[in-house]
């Protein structure tokens, strides 16, 4: 069992009263690193575990939401991992190509792309 100091507990008090993320929830605890408010922070949260349950859930999404992921910059290896791999190429050959689409959200996209992401 964790033991919680009345310092700690003081400390969380307070941020709550100013709408701060406590410590402990942030990107010094178990969270991750944001500026929001603290209700904010946690719509934010709420919609980022709603994007990955999905995607558990349901399978890849036509399109991804680059910033609910907590480590952008490890999808965005993993997709040129996935093309490197499946055209047997080198990794360090590869380069990003940004495409803007007519589509205003998530849902709006019919399907994935043949190659690649979204």
């Amino acid at each position: 069992r964790e033991y919680t100091s009345w310092a700690e507990l003081d400390a969380a008090y307070a941020n709550f009263i100013f709408q701060q993320v406590p410590a402990p929830w942030s990107d010094t605890g178990k969270g991750y690193p944001c500026l929001k408010p603290l209700g904010s922070w946690y719509k934010d949260l709420l919609m980022r575990v709603h994007f990955m349950t999905d995607w558990l859930k349901t399978g890849p999404p036509n399109s991804f939401w680059i910033s609910a992921f907590f480590f952008p910059q490890g999808f965005m290896t993993s997709a040129l991992q996935a093309h490197a791999r499946r055209y047997q190429l080198a990794i360090d050959l590869l380069c990003f190509d940004t495409e803007v689409m007519a589509y205003e959200g998530l849902e709006q996209t019919p399907s994935p792309p043949d190659n690649g992401v979204y």
